[in-house]
């Protein structure tokens, strides 16, 4: 049975695969023999699941607390996975009768032996979950015109088959089981990160780093395009034969599995001795210190390295930022409102303006509207006296034709006539 709080694609794929996975503790109602607890979260689910069932924890980074030992009675066995996970728990307080050192392995039926090694590299992987070294790496392989390929979550790009993906490279930049499996199927291996550089995986060193995992403890300098460009330099495909002989011989998981059976087998032995009354006292502890409260304690440690919560710094940095740029944009708008001010007051002037135009016209109109109101008063009088006239005149030559008889009008006519000649 598998317990995860996060399920991820992998996980998918070993359910389709037809193992029981479960994100919810409430989802197992089968009682386990052991509990093999990898993160102090989980393990903290699963034993208050399962309060008389023995537990072994497995120490696998040196650095996040989230990994670190918290000493619990029901914790039978621990188990770190290279030197410095040791070093971590004894520090923090483990029995040394109860700390077992398991280097990480590889399966040799999923992670097949490549083909010998060319003379000189020409494909190039970088295996990585973090960016700061990528351009370094670009750089010194592009001096030896080496074709690079990027995996891993750093560069957005995942594989779901690295065992068959690394068939087909000669040298990789790796850390961790990332640089294990590489150097397992027969490829030469440069051993970096963004942590720092710990140089060319050799037959001389490997039985040294892998006690260290390939990791956080050998990154001593920084990785840089000089370093590696010297790490390159020494590829040699007969002596990365030979780390992968040792590395095929002393790192299989038979030998792994073998290990963690023998540990589970201890584990179990003592789970007789689980006190409920230490258990409950080590679970108030334990409440204490993963249990969001008004302390930083562990809970804000695990938050804060796994980017759940923002620490106080990078929060204040955000906010002071958010601020600056709520100021900025208070400037911008306190310019915009006195422009638009400015622009209103040119308005209202303009309209009191036209306003007043406006009225000025008003007047006129109604000035020029009594005028011809009068001037139409006057025209109408005019026409009243013309038509007066008109029927006096019509009147006066009804008359003059009716007393003047026709022979007197006709020689007044030709008399009219005659002095018109005259005058011309």
């Amino acid at each position: 049975m598998i317990f995860a709080p996060t399920i991820g694609e992998q996980a998918k794929r070993m359910a389709y695969r037809g193992h029981r996975v479960y994100d919810r503790i409430s989802q197992i109602h089968d009682r386990p023999d052991v509990i093999h607890a990898h993160h102090i979260s989980a393990c903290f689910i699963a034993m208050a699941k399962f309060p008389d069932t023995p537990v072994v924890y497995t120490c696998h980074s040196a650095f996040f607390e989230i990994e670190a030992p918290l000493f619990h009675p029901q914790i039978k066995r621990w188990v770190g996975v290279d030197e410095a996970c040791e070093d971590k728990c004894l520090a923090r307080g483990v029995p040394e009768a109860q700390l077992s050192v398991i280097l990480n392995s590889v399966d040799p039926a999923r992670f097949k032996m490549r083909d010998a090694l060319p003379e000189k590299p020409q494909r190039a992987l970088l295996l990585t979950k973090n960016t700061a070294h990528l351009q370094s790496v670009r750089d010194a392989c592009s001096t030896f015109n080496l074709q690079l390929d990027e995996l891993g979550p750093a560069v957005g790009k995942v594989s779901t088959n690295l065992a068959n993906e690394l068939l087909g490279y000669d040298i990789v930049f790796a850390t961790a089981r990332m640089a294990l499996e590489a150097a397992f199927v027969g490829c030469a291996v440069v051993v970096c990160d963004e942590r720092g550089f710990a140089g060319y995986l050799a037959s001389s060193n490997v039985k040294d780093w892998r006690k260290n995992n390939f990791g956080v403890r050998l990154l001593r300098r920084p990785t840089t395009r000089a370093l590696i460009t010297e790490a390159i330099e020494k590829y040699d495909a007969a002596d990365a034969f030979k780390v992968t002989a040792h590395l095929r011989e002393t790192a299989s998981t038979d030998d792994y599995v073998a290990a963690y059976t023998s540990v589970y087998e201890a584990a179990i032995r003592l789970a007789s001795t689980i006190d409920p009354v230490q258990i409950a006292d080590a679970n108030a502890r334990w409440m204490e210190e993963l249990i969001v409260t008004g302390e930083e304690r562990i809970w804000y440690k695990i938050a804060s390295e796994m980017c759940w919560m923002p620490r106080y710094e990078s929060e204040y940095s955000r906010m002071s930022e958010n601020i600056s740029a709520l100021v900025s944009h208070s400037d911008e708008a306190t310019k915009t409102i006195s422009a638009l001010s400015s622009r209103t007051a040119l308005i209202v002037e303009s309209l009191s303006a036209a306003a007043a135009q406006t009225n000025h016209a008003v007047a006129q109109i109604d000035f020029l509207s009594r005028q011809t109101s009068d001037l139409s008063n006057e025209l109408n009088a005019i026409q009243d006296h013309t038509a007066k006239s008109y029927n006096i005149l019509f009147n006066l030559k009804l008359a003059y034709q009716t007393l003047v008889p026709s022979i007197f009008r006709r020689m007044n006519a030709v008399r009219r006539q005659r002095i018109s000649r005259e005058k011309d």
